[in-house]
C-alpha cells in the first residue's frame, strides 16, 4: 500500500506551514488584513513560489488554485488557507472596517489562524 503524503512528510509540511505564516506576518492576534496582503505584491509571488515545494508534500488536486484550468482571483489565498487547513489549523475570517490614511473607512476581512 502507498504510504500517505501525510505521513511520508510531517516535518516538511509543517516546515512549509511555518513559512507561509512567516510569509503572511501574522500580527499578535495571529491575524492579517486581506487587503494588506492583495497590496503585498511581494508576499502573493512569495506564496506563489511555493507551488512546486507545496505539491511535493500535499496532496493538491482538490485545491483550485493548482487545477491548470481554473481561474482563481486570489491563488495565494487559495494556497494558504487549503495547506494552512490541511495541517490542523483552524482559518477563520471576519468583515472588518479600517481606516486608510486619508480618513476614509475600507471594508474588508480579516484572516485569523489557529491550530487544533
Amino acid at each position: 500500500m502507498r504510504e500517505k503524503l501525510c505521513d511520508k512528510y510531517k516535518t516538511e509540511r509543517e516546515e512549509i506551514c511555518n513559512k507561509l505564516i512567516q510569509i503572511l506576518q501574522l500580527d499578535e492576534n495571529k491575524s492579517f488584513l486581506l487587503s494588506a496582503l492583495d497590496a503585498d505584491i511581494e508576499k502573493q509571488t512569495a506564496i506563489l513560489n511555493m507551488k512546486d515545494e507545496i505539491q511535493k508534500c500535499f496532496a493538491c488536486s482538490q485545491i483550485s488554485a493548482f487545477k491548470p484550468n481554473f481561474d482563481s482571483k486570489r491563488p495565494y489565498l487559495n494556497i494558504v488557507r487549503s495547506i494552512l487547513r490541511m495541517q490542523g489549523f483552524i482559518v477563520n475570517n471576519c468583515h472588518t472596517d479600517i481606516k486608510l490614511e486619508n480618513g476614509e473607512p475600507k471594508s474588508t476581512i480579516k484572516y485569523f489562524i489557529f491550530r487544533n
